[in-house]
Parts: structure tokens; C-alpha cells; sequence
């Protein structure tokens, strides 16, 4: 990236007690990516790990700084980064002008052809390219000297195997970059602040757009719309839906007509600018008319489990506690909970992912919370075989003392009220 200093007046007050001085009113980018080179690397250390090899596009991004094609390089894998234990990275690129600049960031020391062997660019020829690459990355590990074990995060198998008939051992990589990746900078927290406030404008955009006769996509564009006319980038997932689509949770946004006096549900699971992720989610109410008994009743239980998730969050609370001290839903709601109680957030979401009581025994694990950690809280309340539903999340990051309240935008009074 060219610009490596932002100004950051305007948001930076939004993420007190997280490091940044009254008088500091830019995020340094170089700091903020020798922060991020140096977790990965203290991850890898902590494994004996000599490298990183990096396919994920997220990973990449986070480790270097190094963008190109994110979303294409998630289905075509033609760059890949082997990050040392010690040192700046190696990039794996194309040709031409795709890698020129990464030089320039200060994490990368070098830039080398890709062999791309993904079918698409490879043909038939994948297999003799993916040999190519794995002799070359056996090369750079080779002359590092610090050893023969490699954390790889996602790579197709005939790369792995490549790997190994080179002599190579294999650790999973995408534990390695989780980790790292857990605990945030305040340079980091900032640019998710900023993330965020470009959501909310977009989401006070879909409440002014909001009216009978729209479609869930056409209000679902008005998010979009705003995070890339101010440098964001894409949207994870189209968590939108209207009346009772929205119960059980889960659909994508469609061309369903919203009617009047319906609940509108959505999750922005938005990239914003920076690449980082703005998670909030919010139920709006379609006008004319007033919101039903049965629609506030729904919507103060979505807000009374977020306020006692909430209240549970600081440093030394392990997973554990918050799946089984955490808002234990009423009977009716418990088929349809939401996959989790809380999950961690960063460049997408991220490790952890926080079980509810009815989930631990499959899929639970446990943890502490630490500060510098960005979390957020969730809540669906939908009855089995309900007519509605309401879903409602914050975005926090943990502090020395508790968590700090990143996400901003109001919940709906006319909702909340008895």
C-alpha cells in the first residue's frame, strides 16, 4: 500500500484505554505491520517452527501487509508468503506489475515467481508446477538454518505433498496465524473503529432507505454502497432477512418484498477500510405502524442477553465460564440459538468461538480472555416455529480492566419499550 500514515481525528476517541494518547491522532501503518510480523513470528518460535507458509489471502495481509485480489485468491491460490521465524517475509507472486511495492512495506525482503499450479493457471501442468514451488520454498527454508518445520495455513494437497517429498514437516499453520492474530495493537483497534463507523453510517443509510415495498437486497446494497465509497472492501456473508424469513436465523438476503409493521434482521459482517471487520448486528422496524407486543417482547430478550454477556467480559474470564454463566435462553428459544455465544473479530472473525451450554460437549474449547482481544457478543431470539426473530451485536474490545463498547449505533427504543 502507497499510503502508510492515515489520519485518524475524527474516529480515535472511539477506542479509549486501548493504548492511543490524547496527542497521537494518526495510525502509524509501519507500526502497525512490525506489530503484526512480530506475533506471527513469536508464534512461530514458540512452536520451533522456521516458517510460515501462507496461502490465505487474510493471513498474508495480516503478516505483511501485502494485498492483492483477496477474494480472487481465496478460490485461485496464485500468491503465497513464507514468513521466517526471524527476518522479513519472502513473497510469491506473478510477474509484471502484480507484486511491485511490496518491497517497499518493510515486512518483505524479497520477491519470487509463484509457479502458480492451481488448475486454473496450471492446466495439466499442476503437478510439475506445485514440485517447482515446493523445491523453491525447500531452498529459502533450507538457507534460513532454522530448521525443517513449516506451518502451512491452506494449501492444495498436491502442494502439501510436494512439501513433504522435499523433506519438509508440516504443522498446522492456520492455528499458528489464529493466535497471532488474537491480540490487537492499538493501531489495530483503531482501524477497526474506523471500520465500524463506516458500518454505521451505512447502517443509518439502510434505517432512512428502510419502507414497504423494498427488497432485502436493494436495502442490503445500501451497506455496500457506503463501505466502498469510503475504502472498505467487501462483505463476508448476506445476513439479511425480512418478517418471517428471519426465523430460524441463517437465510441470505433475497428478493423478498419487506412489508409494513415487519422486523427487519441483519448482520453487517463487513471488510471495511484497512481490511478490517466491522461485525455488528441490528433489527430495525418497517413504518407505518407500531411494533407488535410479541415483536418488543422478542427484541428485549435479544437486548437482555447481550447486557449479561456483556457485563461478564474481562481479562481472566476463561470460555468456559461465559458458556455456563453466560444468559441462559428461555426453552422455546434454545433450537434456534445462534451458533455461538461470542466469537472473536479482527480481519474477519476470528479464533475464539465461544459454545453455548447445549454445544460445549461438540464443539466447545476453553481459553482465557486477555486483554487486547476484540470480541463480539451475540444474540438471536427466535422461538421454534415463531413467526419473527431479532438479532442483535456488539463489538468490544477487552481492556486491563474490562472492555470498551466499539460499536456504537443504538439499539431501536421504540422496540425495547415495555
Amino acid at each position: 500500500m502507497a499510503v502508510t500514515e492515515i489520519d485518524v481525528t475524527a474516529f480515535a476517541k472511539r477506542a479509549p484505554g486501548m493504548g492511543l494518547k490524547d496527542h497521537e491522532t494518526q495510525i502509524d501503518m509501519g507500526r502497525m505491520r512490525r506489530y503484526r510480523l512480530g506475533r506471527v513470528q513469536g508464534q512461530l518460535k514458540a512452536k520451533g517452527c522456521a516458517a510460515a507458509l501462507l496461502f490465505d489471502s487474510i493471513n498474508m495481509r495480516y503478516a505483511t501487509g501485502s494485498r492483492s485480489a483477496q477474494i480472487f485468491q481465496l478460490h485461485t491460490p496464485y500468491r503465497a508468503c513464507l514468513v521466517p521465524a526471524e527476518g522479513k517475509a519472502v513473497l510469491y507472486d506473478l510477474g509484471g506489475g502484480w507484486g511491485e511495492g511490496a518491497e517497499a512495506l518493510g515486512t518483505i525482503a524479497e520477491l519470487r515467481d509463484s509457479h502458480a499450479f492451481c488448475f486454473f493457471l496450471a492446466g495439466d501442468r499442476f503437478p510439475d508446477l506445485a514440485r517447482a514451488f515446493a523445491a523453491d520454498v525447500a531452498a529459502v527454508v533450507k538457507r534460513l538454518g532454522l530448521g525443517d518445520l513449516i506451518a502451512v495455513d491452506r494449501m492444495e494437497p498436491v502442494g502439501l505433498f510436494a512439501l513433504v517429498d522435499e523433506g519438509l514437516k508440516i504443522l498446522n499453520g492456520q492455528q499458528v496465524m489464529d493466535r497471532a492474530r488474537m491480540i490487537k495493537s492499538a493501531d489495530e483497534i483503531a482501524c477497526m473503529a474506523h471500520a465500524i463507523a463506516v458500518a454505521e453510517s451505512g447502517m443509518a443509510r439502510m434505517r432512512e432507505t428502510l419502507r414497504p415495498g423494498i427488497t432485502e437486497q436493494q436495502l442490503w446494497a445500501k451497506l455496500h454502497e457506503v463501505n466502498i465509497a469510503h475504502g472498505g472492501e467487501w462483505i463476508e456473508y448476506r445476513l439479511l432477512n425480512s418478517g418471517g424469513k428471519a426465523n430460524p436465523w441463517g437465510g441470505e438476503a433475497g428478493d423478498r418484498i419487506i412489508r409494513a409493521g415487519e422486523l427487519v434482521a441483519f448482520d453487517c459482517g463487513m471488510v471495511g477500510p484497512f481490511g478490517y471487520c466491522a461485525d455488528v448486528s441490528r433489527t430495525f422496524f418497517c413504518h407505518p405502524g407500531k411494533p407488535s407486543p410479541a415483536q418488543r417482547a422478542l427484541y428485549r430478550l435479544a437486548a437482555e442477553v447481550l447486557d449479561h454477556n456483556l457485563a461478564m467480559i474481562r481479562p481472566g474470564l476463561t470460555y468456559r465460564d461465559l458458556t455456563d454463566k453466560g444468559f441462559r435462553l428461555p426453552l422455546q428459544f434454545v433450537k434456534n440459538r445462534y451458533p455461538q455465544v461470542a466469537h472473536g473479530i479482527g480481519m474477519g472473525d476470528e479464533y475464539p468461538s465461544i459454545a453455548y451450554p447445549e454445544d460445549w460437549a461438540r464443539t466447545g474449547y476453553d481459553g482465557v480472555v486477555e486483554p487486547g482481544m476484540a470480541l463480539c457478543i451475540e444474540a438471536y431470539i427466535g422461538s421454534e416455529g415463531g413467526s419473527e426473530g431479532v438479532k442483535l451485536e456488539q463489538q468490544v474490545a477487552v481492556t486491563e480492566s474490562g472492555y470498551q463498547l466499539l460499536s456504537t449505533f443504538p439499539l431501536e427504543d421504540e422496540l425495547l419499550a415495555p
